[in-house]
């Protein structure tokens, strides 16, 4: 996860869609007080005005990341996010067909993407606002791959990175339009960008409406397919593939998930399922369709560098 300060304005209020630049838009409902508003031509969603930075800063302290209460479970925790990883950069070795190259996570929390990226022979590199978890992935990874900060604090060379991830980030930026022609400054010519992001076109959005969980304060943004495409095409990536996203889950943590960020009726019934439900099942992996949308484009040099 990252959150990142490219307006210095404590508080951004837009005028105008921040993808589309369309001056129609929509307010749609409060968000613990802040106004949730929508492009009506490419349909993002945003905060605006957005919190400030101490609300911000208040929020992203070292127990941001969903915890567990004993060690085991900590444990249990990484392997199945390292099983997401897993998920991820199969999907990838679709596009790689066996090549490796320099890989930068964004937003690489504890590390375990870039661990399994290691594993298969990547050179790994790491963003990460939270210090806590920025330490656990330089430990894990046995180095000083990743470093504390956000992107626009750590000098990287233009034209650098074969492929740029980051999961779980693009809906904390301020200006993900900024972001995104900073991701496009580092890459290779022909190099491919990897973006998880949340669906307002998933199922739990259109179940849920405005008690969808990936409301938060700090989601400053919100994407569907149509206003995703439409901000990597703008930035200049091109032959953009999307896709659901896959995650690899356990009822304990969902139900983690969902007593933090409740839910009505939704939050009740995992709370009663959680009680009645053996801890041997209860711990159990499963693949699933998550809330989140998967975006991979190529920046453009006439030919692919995979």
């Amino acid at each position: 996860m990252e959150k990142s300060s490219y307006n210095s304005k404590a508080e951004i209020d837009h005028l105008r869609c921040p993808v589309c630049s369309n001056s129609c838009l929509t307010t749609l409902f409060l968000k613990e007080g802040y106004p949730v508003k929508e492009c009506d031509r490419c349909g993002v969603r945003f905060l605006s005005p957005q919190p400030d930075d101490a609300k911000l800063e208040s929020i992203y302290d070292a127990d941001y990341f969903l915890g567990a209460p004993t060690r085991v479970s900590e444990d249990r925790v990484a392997r199945m996010k390292r099983a997401t990883a897993a998920l991820y950069l199969n999907s990838l070795d679709r596009y790689l067909k066996g090549a490796r190259g320099r890989i930068l996570e964004i937003g690489c929390g504890r590390g375990e993407f870039l661990l399994e990226a290691y594993v298969r022979g990547f050179e790994v590199s790491g963003v990460e606002i939270s210090p806590s978890a920025a330490r656990i992935a330089n430990d894990r990874l046995g180095g000083e791959r990743v470093f504390t900060g956000v992107l626009e604090t750590v000098d990287f060379p233009k034209q650098f990175f074969d492929l740029v991830a980051f999961a779980d980030t693009i809906e904390h930026v301020r200006n993900p339009m900024d972001f995104l022609r900073r991701v496009f400054a580092i890459m290779k010519p022909g190099g491919m960008v990897f973006v998880v992001a949340p669906s307002l076109d998933s199922w739990s959005a259109k179940l849920m409406g405005s008690h969808w969980m990936e409301y938060k304060t700090e989601h400053l943004y919100y994407f569907g397919k149509r206003a995703m495409r439409l901000a990597l095409q703008r930035v200049g990536f091109e032959g953009i593939v999307l896709q659901p996203n896959f995650k690899v889950l356990d009822l304990n943590y969902i139900c983690r998930h969902f007593s933090r960020f409740r839910v009505p009726v939704i939050t009740p019934l995992l709370d009663l399922l959680e009680r009645v439900t053996p801890e041997s099942l209860a711990c159990r992996r499963i693949k699933l369709v998550a809330s989140g949308l998967v975006a991979i484009g190529w920046k453009p040099n006439g030919h692919t560098s995979y």
